[in-house]
């Protein structure tokens, strides 16, 4: 029944798309085909590693590029904990070798963020690596772990997992996994000079999401991206932060590969790079590296600038999942409508109504919860705030100072007694400081908020 249903499908898809259609899977079963010899193959460098295993382990991992995020954070982890062991935590009794690879699959969406992650760890050619690494877990009791698997789920830290966001933050900062060479510094500098800025010019990444980049990646007659429409927010929202910008003395880049519509000001300092014919992968890179700060709301781009030491002020959903364990980041997310009452959700009540760690559109239509992106205004505080504080560290009154630690206690304790989704209880962060800010014009104008 399976089969049929296979192949009835194949038919239909060849008769909807046409002759391209046909060539396309055709491609795919000569793909498949091959690879049958290449596994049988693989076999023979399996048993080898298995033989030393007693002596030495070899892992293998598969580098996850498929999302921008996940291509610089779980890497820099990776880096952090495993390679460099800054903890000093031996996490296997015996001598290991990591060895990584990019699958052949995998279309890589940054071609600069590969090459310098080449320059800092054993990456070996996919075509080589991804046989080996697949036909060895089919042999019984193979035990080499996935490295960056391990790590990103941090089953290997035991007490210590809940902690490891903080312990993050200080590695980066102590040691930065990527670096630019002096040829690419001197690059770099020429091609800001291209887009009007002069040695001293200070800027800022602006990074807001829409669904153009998740709609090249994978068109929606593959996947079907609306549970994610929930992230997308208003560029027009942003006009008025990056305007004020400007006036203390700031370019504004609009960050993006591609964008669903131009960044509509004249201001010549504010640049929309997303839609520049200068816009390469390495500037991209270069740009959330040397930036000042950036704004963003919640996706890939913006764990460049953090990985560089750089901070964010981070406009993001779920609330649950507001990056709190960091002093680089303030805060700020939507405003969370219950429509049957027509009134705003409190910090509490978003998370006791269920849509705290909510990652489907869905989720919220089926609570009644409407989102409203934050205004103009709002907006324009959150970054204003964020320069202030990257220029002078400017010190909070009594008043802002009492309206932070209510945030971060209150935030501290719906984290600490909601209970998570499954996949979220493998990072435990009950027990991580709240270190973030929120928008503090947010909460002295939205007071109620705080219940």
């Amino acid at each position: 029944m399976e089969i049929k249903k296979f192949v009835l499908k194949q038919i239909l898809d060849i008769k909807t798309y046409g002759i391209k259609e046909l060539f396309r899977k055709f491609y795919l079963l000569i793909k498949k085909l091959l690879v049958i010899p290449v596994n049988i193959i693989a076999i023979v460098p399996c048993l080898i590693i298995r033989l030393i295993s007693p002596w030495i382990i070899i892992r293998m991992s598969r580098i996850p590029c498929a999302n921008y995020g996940n291509f610089v954070r779980d890497l820099t982890f990776y880096y952090c904990y495993y390679c460099k062991k800054r903890l000093k935590i031996e996490l296997l009794e015996k001598k290991y070798i990591d060895l990584l690879y990019i699958s052949p699959k995998d279309k890589i969406y940054n071609r600069q963020i590969a090459k310098m992650w080449k320059r800092k760890l054993n990456i070996v050619s996919g075509h080589l690596l991804e046989p080996i690494d697949k036909i060895g877990k089919f042999i019984p009791g193979w035990k080499v772990s996935d490295p960056i698997v391990v790590c990103r789920h941090q089953h290997a830290f035991k007490k210590r997992s809940q902690h490891l966001p903080l312990y993050f933050d200080n590695l980066i900062e102590k040691h930065q996994p990527l670096s630019f060479t002096i040829e690419e510094e001197i690059y770099g500098r020429k091609m800001l000079n291209k887009f009007g800025l002069k040695k001293d010019s200070k800027f800022v990444c602006l990074a807001v999401r829409d669904n153009a980049y998740q709609l090249k990646k994978i068109p929606s007659r593959f996947r079907d991206w609306s549970y994610h429409d929930y992230r997308h927010w208003d560029l027009d929202n942003f006009i008025l932060a990056a305007e004020e910008l400007t006036k203390r003395g700031y370019y504004v880049f609009r960050m993006g590969v591609v964008v669903n519509k131009p960044f509509n000001t004249n201001n010549l300092k504010i640049i929309d790079y997303a839609n520049s014919d200068l816009r390469s992968d390495f500037m991209d890179v270069y740009l959330g590296a040397k930036c000042s700060f950036c704004i963003s709301t919640g996706y890939g781009f913006d764990e460049l600038p953090y990985i560089f030491g750089r901070p964010t002020a981070l406009i993001s959903l779920p609330l649950g999942d507001l990056r709190a364990y960091s002093e680089k980041y303030i805060l700020l997310t939507k405003h969370h409508i219950l429509k049957k009452e027509k009134r705003k959700l409190s910090l509490s009540e978003i998370f006791s109504h269920g849509v705290a760690y909510a990652e489907e559109t869905k989720i919220f239509e089926e609570k009644g919860i409407e989102l409203i992106d934050n205004s103009p205004n709002e907006i324009k505080d959150l970054a204003l705030e964020m320069a202030e504080n990257v220029e002078s560290k400017k010190t909070l009154n009594f008043e802002d100072q009492k309206l932070q630690k209510t945030f971060k206690d209150l935030f501290a304790s719906n984290i600490k007694h909601t209970d998570p989704p499954m996949h979220k209880k493998l990072i435990n962060l009950a027990n991580v400081p709240i270190k973030s800010s929120f928008s503090t014009k947010f909460l002295r104008e939205n007071r109620n908020w705080l219940k």
